[in-house]
């Protein structure tokens, strides 16, 4: 109970992120690294409130960062005949018009008198159906390779209900017409107006990336808010992340942080680092940040204690809210006894600082002083702190009710049975090692 009373006051106290500076701050504590924080805080720049930004590995010795614009489909063209660049083997269309379709696509006759207004119109074509093949196929790639019409063709992706679900996010985003029977729309029956739009598109082998005209930017903002209120009730992690990946590739595209070391143990360190580093900028944005290095707890603890009290109910409730409190300095003590200062002596000017200059001053155990923590750039995410406060609660309500625990019991030992301890182990590991005698 004395918990939710103290997540509530630093949900209410925590500031929102003001802009890149404190999401770079916030990877840069998350991550240990000046570097990781300013890649971590270029890439959330760059893809924006709706993009997304994934870890992989490099095969290089350094760190890079890559961005992909649009919304990014993994499936490639249906034939190599396809291709205009033979070089770098992609097609590109310029200001293509764009057929969305759940249907099969492998009889000519049902898409020729919409090719026939296309080669009039002098438009090239991105089609995107379940699959294209036999005489369809082979009169795409003839009018092709004869330079009658410029077109391309993908295979639909995802599988079941996603496939539709991607079909109508790649509808919405160009502004097409979702071609199905389901919806009473017949291949042979589409028109011009039906297709979509879009500034540029690139097909590759394995890949298509759509750069949408910014036409429908409405449509695309409904449709995000829509997959936002599926993924807020999805049953599994599976389609929440699905539905993240929408999200991002709508919305503002992906940026990509290739992580590059020169061994594996290495890769694996800065790999967990920057997944830290990215759900601490993810909570920042969320919650809000609070001021770093224990400062946020030790205010609280001399601002809200009248609060805290005067919620619970008997006196059990009082003992335990009063345990809590208690701890709340144990977080800045730490951080100054790490330092080589005393910790109590930290604690009461931290509180003391604070209570006379407000919410934010504490101290910078990096620098050694005693500041505004927001201006210097030790911030955390509220919601790191919020879960620190409830799990560590919660934790301590489950031993309260636990009958029995297994630990173990510290010995203390004298510098003389130190060094004769010390000197057995010495002496097993050099009596093991080859020519140890």
């Amino acid at each position: 109970k004395a918990a939710r009373v103290i997540s509530e006051e630093i949900k209410a106290i925590a500031k929102p992120v003001r802009g890149t500076e404190d999401l770079k701050n916030v990877a840069t504590i998350a991550s240990g690294s000046v570097e990781m924080g300013r890649i971590i805080a270029q890439a959330f720049e760059k893809v924006g409130e709706n993009g997304s930004t994934v870890i992989e590995e490099s095969q290089t010795l350094f760190d890079e960062i890559e961005f992909t614009e649009g919304l990014t489909i993994d499936r490639g063209y249906v034939s190599p005949y396809l291709v205009k660049d033979q070089e770098r083997q992609i097609s590109e269309l310029v200001n293509p018009r764009v057929l969305v379709t759940d249907a099969k696509i492998d009889n000519v006759n049902e898409v020729v008198p919409l090719l026939e207004q296309l080669v009039k119109s002098k438009e090239p074509i991105f089609i995107v159906a379940e699959d294209v093949t036999g005489e369809a196929l082979s009169a795409l790639v003839v009018n092709k390779m004869r330079g009658v019409l410029d077109v391309c063709a993908i295979k639909a992706p995802g599988f079941g209900m996603r496939r539709k679900e991607y079909l109508q996010d790649i509808a919405i985003a160009t502004g097409a017409t979702y071609v199905a029977e389901e919806v009473g729309i017949t291949l042979d029956s589409v028109t011009l107006d039906m297709l979509g739009t879009a500034e540029r598109i690139v097909c590759a082998k394995e890949s298509s990336t759509i750069v949408t005209d910014g036409q429908q930017e409405e449509a695309i903002e409904a449709r995000i808010s829509q997959i936002r209120r599926e993924a807020e009730s999805a049953d599994t992690d599976f389609d929440r992340e699905k539905a993240t990946e929408r999200i991002a590739a709508l919305g503002g595209g992906i940026a990509r942080i290739k992580v590059g070391a020169a061994t594996e143990t290495e890769l694996k360190d800065k790999k967990l680092r920057y997944e830290d580093a990215l759900n601490s900028v993810d909570s920042a944005r969320e919650l809000g940040i609070v001021p770093g290095g224990g400062a946020t707890l030790a205010y609280l603890q001399r601002t809200l204690e009248t609060k805290v009290m005067d919620a619970m109910d008997g006196e059990d409730e009082k003992i335990g809210a009063g345990i809590l409190m208690k701890a709340l300095s144990a977080p800045c003590m730490q951080v100054a006894t790490n330092a080589g200062i005393e910790g109590a002596v930290v604690l009461s000017k931290v509180q003391s600082i604070a209570l006379e200059k407000g919410f934010g001053y504490g101290w910078d155990a990096g620098k050694m002083e005693y500041c505004d923590l927001f201006d210097r750039g030790v911030i955390d995410p509220a919601k790191v702190t919020i879960n620190a406060i409830e799990n560590s609660a919660s934790v301590a309500g489950l031993v309260l009710t636990t009958e029995c625990l297994v630990t173990e019991i510290p010995i203390e030992l004298t510098e003389a049975e130190k060094q004769a301890m010390f000197d057995s182990e010495g002496m097993g590991a050099g009596m093991g090692m080859p020519g140890g005698m």
